[in-house]
């Protein structure tokens, strides 16, 4: 696997993001992000999401077999 600098991290979370935000289906989306998407990109998305009250997705991260306790990543 590649590995990511902090900034190049914020810049794949934010693509992920711009993607996020045209899409008809982010609940679909954001299952599929969680499945292939790194985990510290993952965490940046999801604050990004957070911050955004006009993306409704649900608790992200949810029904990916994460039993991590933190809402939103596995």
């Amino acid at each position: 696997m590649l590995s990511l600098s902090g900034s190049d991290q914020v810049e794949a979370a934010l693509c992920f993001y711009k993607a996020l935000k045209v899409y008809p289906q982010p609940r679909d989306l954001i299952s599929i992000y969680d499945k292939t998407v790194p985990k510290p990109v993952l965490d940046i998305l999801a604050e990004m999401i957070a911050s955004d009250p006009s993306i409704s997705v649900g608790p992200f991260g949810a029904g990916s077999g994460s039993d991590s306790g933190a809402p939103g990543v596995e």
